[in-house]
């Protein structure tokens, strides 16, 4: 898995060197500090799958961003830790959330086309700045708190100024979807990279590219700082790869993972940098030498984010799950996450085709039953004869409430046949169609079968 080929003989001591640390051998080094501080083993509050989670630079707070439209603000306190403010602002999954460094606030992204800036203090949102309806998929804020650059799926980058909650610059030079975007420590230089797998370099003064720093080949999925000369990318290849910046050239290969890599991270301290991929596969490794810390399958699905506890050698990651995840990584214990199993959206052995499609295209937003309630979707249970937009409890969208749509075997098939953004134009569910009518009629008629209420 490792290119072990160039480094040198020390680096692979320090590799025995980790390794006898992670297994619980004595050895005569030192790890990034630790703390043995209580951490919650599971943040438990959204209803649906997590997007992303930040850490805050004191390790005391965290942020998570869900499927479901909202962010939870968390206290890392106690045994389940702590709800601090729900905030609820974007109109569609909320796919980033980052700190405001130096103040009280925090910034997301959202499906919807909208950046966020949130009052953690009271949970409010400040202001949602909105230019397109593109997807945005991840944000980074520059060390000062005055900047936050955006990318975003129409190909460019957007830079806004945060005290005065303007967008202030495009960048424009991609030939893609830009999925990641980050500050140089000194905040005098943005890079980003896309789906074309480049990473370019630009800088925020003029708001203008400098250069292409390096071109992959393969889409890039996430991007962070290694340190002030090198980046570490993750690829839809599954290569994490560590550019030099002033070289603008690939020095190395960390890892080649068996599935895309969805994000990747440097802790706080700068010690330790990991990657999360698309079959819940952590790795982690140590900056200075590259060896291997961690190497392990921590989820079903992917891992769309984790981040480092400071002060720690622990992480928490989210997926697909509607909870947060603690992994320690040293003292090591990867232990099963602490669930109902095979969860809500993991296919289950079934011989109706009707509940192996509801699975498939349904149960990561639905509930069948009104004791597991809403999710990133509304519940099931009684859909038939239901008027569309109108079940207690569930914030729908303006295209679902102003709807006349009344739920039955002809409009749930046109859902699946057209698809929603065509049936219901405007609506946040996600685009589903199932162009096999012997499928669609299967899930209709199991959806009658498990959403009906007992006689």
């Amino acid at each position: 898995m490792f290119g072990l080929s160039r480094w040198h003989w020390l680096d692979r001591l320090m590799i025995g060197i980790a390794a006898g640390l992670v297994s619980g051998m004595a050895c005569a080094t030192e790890l990034p500090g630790q703390s043995d501080r209580q951490l919650p083993e599971q943040l438990n509050g959204h209803g649906g799958p997590i997007k992303a989670i930040s850490i805050s630079r004191d390790g005391k707070y965290a942020l998570t961003a869900s499927f479901d439209y909202s962010i939870i603000y968390w206290e890392l306190s106690g045994s389940e830790g702590k709800i601090l403010h729900r905030m609820i602002g974007h109109d569609n999954a909320v796919n980033d959330v980052a700190f405001v460094p130096g103040t009280t606030q925090a910034v997301s992204v959202s499906d919807d086309g909208s950046l966020g800036i949130w009052q953690l203090s009271s949970g409010d949102l400040i202001a949602r700045i909105s230019s397109t309806d593109h997807k945005v998929l991840d944000v980074a804020v520059s060390a000062d708190g005055t900047l936050a650059v955006a990318a975003r799926w129409d190909g460019t980058a957007r830079l806004y100024d945060l005290p005065t909650q303007r967008e202030v610059a495009i960048l424009k030079a991609h030939r893609g979807n830009v999925n990641a975007a980050i500050f140089s420590s000194d905040g005098k230089r943005i890079y980003t990279a896309a789906h074309d797998g480049e990473i370019i370099e630009w800088d925020v003064a003029s708001a203008t590219m400098l250069r292409r720093i390096y071109s992959h080949g393969w889409g890039i999925n996430a991007l962070t700082l290694m340190d002030e000369d090198r980046l570490v990318f993750g690829a839809l290849d599954g290569t994490m790869g560590v550019v030099s910046i002033s070289k603008a050239q690939r020095l190395t290969e960390l890892a080649k993972s068996n599935r895309p890599i969805q994000s990747v991270r440097t802790s706080l301290d700068g010690a330790m940098v990991g990657f999360g991929d698309g079959a819940g596969v952590i790795g982690v490794f140590l900056v200075e030498s590259g060896a291997q810390l961690e190497d392990m399958s921590v989820t079903f699905g992917p891992v769309w984010d984790f981040d480092f506890v400071p002060g720690t050698m622990h992480v928490y990651h989210v997926g697909l799950d509607d909870f947060a995840a603690l992994r320690r990584i040293s003292p090591r214990d990867f232990s099963q996450i602490k669930a109902e199993l095979p969860r809500r959206f993991q296919i289950r052995d079934s011989e109706d085709p009707g509940e192996l499609e509801f699975q498939r295209k349904c149960s990561v937003c639905h509930t069948l039953t009104p004791d597991d309630g809403n999710r990133a979707g509304p519940t099931l249970y009684n859909l038939f004869g239901r008027k569309a937009g109108t079940l207690p409890g569930y914030s729908y969208s303006a295209a679902l409430l102003n709807t006349q749509v009344v739920w039955d075997e002809t409009t749930v098939g046109q859902l699946f046949d057209d698809g929603p953004d065509v049936m219901l134009p405007g609506t946040k569910m996600p685009i589903q169609r199932l162009k096999s009518v012997e499928r669609r009629d299967d899930l209709i008629r199991f959806l009658k079968q498990a959403t009906a209420p007992p006689h």
